[in-house]
């Protein structure tokens, strides 16, 4: 495989990638591709990234610009390629901002179908106008991964509320106050997590986690209180959830892995899976589950459940995965529409 991937660079390097679209793409990313919509405090607050990296990384996205791509690149495990690219958002972002369309977002939705939406800015005129050529530019990038399962809806964001009222901002200003007090505490603990894990505020409850092998945690609860006690911010209960730290760093390697596979069998049609989910609680495993819309007496349910099993083994086997997930041991269920499993271990 490490040959087919570097004979797509090659390839890809020689005949697309030049310093005017690299040029252009860099442009791109840096442009604000996802705007941060942040509620008031005590709510969730989702940062949404993306950064430049190498071309090679795109060659998902240019595959059916080309049969001679699309033919090495056939060679590479389904997902192998989604895991060796960007997620399919961001290279359709970074499209929408290289092509110059004005985009308020891009986003999926599972329930009740399955749909890809991009959100235009713009007069209702020019959105009717560029509607059918944005619909099909998004259709072709999913298409390109063999993600038929979506249909794609693009409409106006005009009218939607991207400012802070000044509430919500004074909320806000709070808020991080409140993050700069724990922050700064926790520093001096060896934590140098922008945002500490498990982090909120709900009706003045401050909530973070901190991990088991930490022996002085009651000494940091009591060092946060007395600064936020002493700010005048209000009146605070401060919360610490201890988390088992083994557990978590399973976690942070295994998230990537659990992603890929979930945009891969979201996105084709043939595996229909409706969910995806993980549990870490066992100590001896990670679970990872997927539900189907396949009865058990459905004259395709062999079939699907399947391919659902050999290409998720052909991902998890591969080398890349390995170095990644170690020797953690796995259990992944299929769950038919009528509740029927099928159990993969690792071991």
């Amino acid at each position: 495989m490490k040959n087919d991937l570097k004979e797509v660079k090659e390839y890809y390097n020689e005949m697309y990638f030049n310093e005017e679209i690299a040029n252009q793409i860099k442009e791109g990313v840096h442009q604000q591709i996802h705007r941060k919509r942040r509620s008031s405090i005590g709510k969730k607050f989702v940062y949404v990234c993306s950064a430049f990296v190498a071309a090679f990384a795109l060659f998902i996205g240019i595959a059916f610009l080309s049969p001679a791509v699309a033919k090495v690149a056939a060679k590479v495990p389904f997902l192998n390629m989604i895991f060796e690219s960007k997620p399919i958002s961001v290279v359709i972002a970074e499209t929408l901002t290289e092509k110059g369309y004005p985009f308020d977002g891009v986003g999926t939705q599972y329930t009740p179908k399955k749909v890809f939406s991009v959100g235009l800015r713009g007069s209702k005129e020019y959105i009717d106008r560029v509607r059918p050529d944005v619909k099909k530019l998004v259709k072709d990038l999913l298409l390109a991964r063999d993600f038929d399962a979506y249909e794609v809806k693009v409409y106006s964001s005009e009218g939607r509320v991207t400012e802070l009222t000044p509430e919500e901002m004074k909320a806000d200003k709070k808020f991080e106050k409140v993050v700069g007090i724990v922050n700064g505490v926790l520093k001096k603990y060896g934590y140098t997590e922008r945002m500490p894990i498990g982090f909120q505020v709900v009706n003045q409850t401050v909530d973070f986690s901190l991990p088991n092998t930490e022996s002085k945690i009651d000494e940091i609860k009591q060092q946060v209180q007395s600064q936020l006690d002493a700010k005048n911010l209000g009146s605070f209960t401060l919360k610490v959830n201890v988390y088992n730290a083994e557990k978590k760093e399973r976690e942070r390697r295994w998230s990537p892995i659990i992603s890929t596979i979930a945009e891969g069998t979201f996105g084709a049609k043939k595996y229909k899976v409706t969910e995806v989910g993980y549990t870490n609680k066992s100590a001896e495993y990670m679970t990872i589950m997927l539900k189907t819309s396949v009865s058990s007496s459905d004259s395709d349910y062999q079939e699907v459940v399947d391919d659902i099993k050999d290409t998720i083994l052909e991902f998890l086997t591969s080398k890349k995965t390995r170095e990644i997930i170690k020797d953690d041991a796995y259990k992944v269920i299929i769950t038919s529409k009528d509740k029927k499993e099928t159990v993969i271990t690792s071991k």
